[in-house]
């Protein structure tokens, strides 16, 4: 048992360690909720779940006033780093945001710019907790959380529209263009930062009705911005052009985000690259097909491949491993004699799960977890 001035940022790991998603005991974890709350914020934090509720709820949970929890819930929401929503009733709600995919813990410092933040130090800790357990708990389940599109760019046919990211974009409920948070904390790449797609406002069950608890300071601080479907459809060509790969969550219904992700930053892809957990990304339906006699053996494609699923042959011809290929068509772009082409797999590919809340309660259910998160 912890106690003395730590405790409530122990009492909040274990609330964000029952969600699905994970959050593994780890004193660097520590440290990234010192960065995020005071311990003030931090007690009221961890009587709270990733449902909204009403604030009145929240503060008998957690022992204190209405008038002491308040101006508390404001102040976090304010800053973003947890969720509040004034109903059109006026009924005040909050939740926890979880921990990463879209608008998570781990994003919204570096999409919002928090002035209050060492953004810098407060990236290495991420990629540090990443890199020593939180990678491994959030990809391990054996469920895959996010699956790869294919380019928009390549000739396929027989598209499903839940891998088809303009299909993406046209049903998307709100269009807006944001900074990678990942290349943005880890410093690490030379990819294009401002390139991410938000589909919709990435909340787990969507968007509560109302008006956001959000300053004008803060909503003006925001690093993302509205965007057309030009504007997005021109950043998913730019991102194939530099071999990012298109990423979405692995749902049907409201898949919150196109994140187009590199190797060396990306914390879904890094699942695969950095942590060797090969279904971290689900593959597509498709799967790379080489024209053996139009390949030139220029192995651009090689270096293309952000999870290492071509090499070369002997004979100087480029070879695809398929039980590998994420099908997301990057190395097609940058193949100058044509000789790569997207192909329906031949063997079964699961489908999509319908919506976040089914992916998650399957999740949970793996790792002997409840889903919704409920405070016992």
């Amino acid at each position: 048992m912890h106690s003395g001035k730590d405790k409530p940022y122990h009492d909040l790991q274990k609330v964000y360690a029952r969600h699905p998603v994970g959050a593994p005991e780890s004193d660097t974890f520590i440290e990234i909720l010192k960065c995020h709350f005071d311990p003030d914020e931090a007690r009221l934090a961890a009587a709270m779940t990733f449902e909204p509720e009403p604030e009145e709820v929240i503060a008998r949970r957690a022992g204190v006033s209405l008038d002491e929890a308040a101006p508390i819930l404001t102040k976090m929401a304010e800053r973003y780093f947890v969720r509040g929503f004034r109903r059109p009733d006026g009924v005040r709600t909050f939740r926890l945001h979880i921990m990463a995919l879209g608008m998570g813990l781990f994003e919204e410092p570096f999409l919002m710019r928090e002035p209050s933040l060492d953004l810098e130090r407060l990236g290495d800790l991420w990629d540090k907790y990443y890199l020593e357990s939180h990678g491994q708990e959030m990809h391990g389940s054996g469920i895959s959380l996010v699956r790869a599109l294919p380019t928009v760019q390549s000739v396929k046919e027989n598209v499903l529209p839940h891998e088809d990211a303009l299909q993406a974009v046209k049903n998307a409920t709100i269009l807006t263009l944001n900074p990678c948070a990942c290349r943005v904390a880890h410093r690490n790449c030379d990819d294009p930062v401002e390139i991410c797609v938000g589909l919709s406002w990435a909340v787990p069950g969507g968007q509560e009705p109302g008006t956001p608890v959000l300053d004008h300071h803060h909503a003006s601080t925001i690093a993302g911005r509205l965007a057309s479907a030009d504007e997005v459809v021109d950043a998913l060509e730019r991102a194939e052009e530099a071999g990012l790969v298109h990423i979405s969550m692995n749902v049907k219904d409201d898949p919150w985000f196109i994140c187009n992700c590199c190797r060396h930053a990306c914390g879904l892809l890094r699942g695969v690259t950095a942590l060797g957990i090969t279904h971290a990304v689900a593959p597509s339906s498709f799967w790379m097909i080489i024209d053996e006699d139009m390949c030139s053996g220029c192995e651009l494609c090689v270096d293309r491949c952000p999870v290492g699923a071509i090499t070369m042959r002997e004979d100087g011809v480029a070879q695809v491993i398929h039980e590998k290929c994420l099908g997301c068509g990057v190395c097609e772009v940058i193949c100058g004699q044509g000789a790569m082409s997207l192909q329906k797999r031949d063997d079964l590919i699961f489908n999509p799960y319908q919506d976040d809340r089914e992916l998650f309660m399957l999740v949970a259910e793996k790792k002997g977890l409840e889903y919704p998160v409920h405070h016992h």
